[in-house]
């Protein structure tokens, strides 16, 4: 990749307003995204780059829009949008018009993954709370006081990210569906969610691993379950359902420095400051496989489709790369669906049928077992339109004999 010639320029967008500041003639690449991504990991990711790539330090210049980067993107104002929500339809129309999609890989680079959680205060005894409990704060606001968790009897604080905010909207989707958010919810800033995290005992909000704020809770898809974790491994091996992918669009395919950018985010270098970040990188593997059948990978779908969504195909190269290097011999693919899709266990068998394609054309001599599982063992709630997305998956296990060995004969591939 070539050197940088001039400065990188960091737009970080919040509200609506006009830039802080003029603009520099001088810059290379324009950038922009929400307050919670602006905050900390555009400023760090153009930092390495530069740092890496160029002698002269980037700027940073802050415009405020409450479209988080993508109107400024379609009105050609930045060069790239960083953002952690879909772009609405008609945003969407307006980029047809301009000759490109937002919804093609030319156009929207997932380069990490989100990890969300309810958090609280330090000093809350919690640990951890079900979906039913979550529901009732953040929902349908029936769970008003921390005495009804066994907390002090206080009431509850409860405080959700801004409309437009890709956290938001998933953490909505998630446990609300259509019904959405309660109304009675403290609605503020990602700082604000920051603060009060750290200032006050009783307070509850949605919030991102990457903020590094609060007390993050485990889950409990019942009562009587176990506790899972927000964390990276968790998201890999897909046992933590709520997360989302961070993106960056383009106004088409990218070209020249741009390119050259978001090359470098996708390298090791790049992805080592996503995860100093606390993001999930793509490139991130757990590491230990320490159990008879470790679960090293969750690929997602698209409701009734057979083919793994971007982020899984990015993913699926990193697996096949991990088991080369580790010669791993001997895989096992469980499909599941949602409890909606036609056909489910059907549709589950052609989910492991197309990812055993894409592992036996990298590595013909991997034997591959495929257990369909159709709407069983859902991770998430299917009543709402995110819980069925992230039911939707194939898991990767790796079977009880691990490692190739001189000796051992090699199984025919599946």
């Amino acid at each position: 990749m070539r050197q940088v010639a001039a400065s990188l320029i960091i737009v970080t967008v919040a509200g609506c307003g006009q830039p802080a500041e003029p603009p520099a003639p001088s810059a290379s690449l324009t950038l922009g995204g929400p307050e919670a991504l602006a905050k900390r990991l555009l400023p760090d990711l153009a930092g390495s780059y530069g740092r890496q790539k160029s002698t002269t330090p980037p700027r940073v210049r802050t415009i405020r829009s409450e479209s988080g980067g993508i109107r400024e993107l379609l009105d050609a104002e930045i060069d790239a949008a960083f953002s952690s929500r879909d772009a609405t339809p008609s945003e969407e129309d307006q980029a047809k018009v301009l000759g490109f999609t937002f919804d093609s890989p030319d156009s929207r680079h997932i380069v990490a993954v989100d990890v969300v959680a309810v958090g609280v205060h330090p000093r809350n005894p919690l640990d951890s709370l079900t979906y039913d409990q979550v529901i009732g704060i953040f929902c349908t606001h029936t769970i008003e006081n921390w005495s009804a968790l066994g907390h002090d009897d206080h009431p509850i604080r409860a405080l959700v990210r801004e409309p437009g905010s890709g956290t938001r909207d998933l953490f909505e989707d998630f446990f609300c569906g259509p019904q959405g958010l309660s109304p009675k919810l403290e609605v503020v800033s990602a700082t604000q969610i920051g603060s009060a995290l750290t200032d006050d005992p009783y307070a509850v909000a949605m919030m991102s691993l990457s903020e590094g704020v609060g007390k993050p809770l485990s889950l409990r898809v019942q009562p009587n379950a176990s506790p899972v974790k927000p964390s990276q491994d968790n998201i890999v091996r897909g046992q933590y359902p709520l997360f989302g992918d961070v993106y960056v669009y383009t106004r088409g395919k990218p070209t020249g420095e741009l390119s050259s950018f978001l090359d470098w985010i996708a390298s090791p270098a790049g992805q080592e400051v996503i995860d100093e970040l606390r993001y999930v990188p793509l490139s991130l593997r757990p590491d230990r496989a320490d159990t008879d059948r470790p679960l090293r990978e969750t690929l997602q779908f698209e409701v009734d489709s057979s083919v793994p969504n971007q982020r899984s195909n990015a993913r699926m190269q990193v697996l096949i790369s991990e088991l080369k290097e580790k010669q791993y011999r001997h895989v096992i693919l469980e499909g599941f669906t949602d409890d909606r899709e036609a056909d489910p266990y059907k549709l589950s068998q052609q989910r492991a049928e197309a990812v055993r394609t894409l592992l036996s054309d990298a590595m013909p001599e991997l034997y591959v077992e495929i257990i369909p599982r159709g709407p069983k063992s859902p991770i998430a709630p299917n009543d709402t339109p995110y819980g069925r997305q992230v039911n939707r998956r194939v898991q990767v296990y790796l079977a009880e004999e691990e490692t190739r060995r001189e000796d051992a004969a090699v199984p025919e591939g599946g």
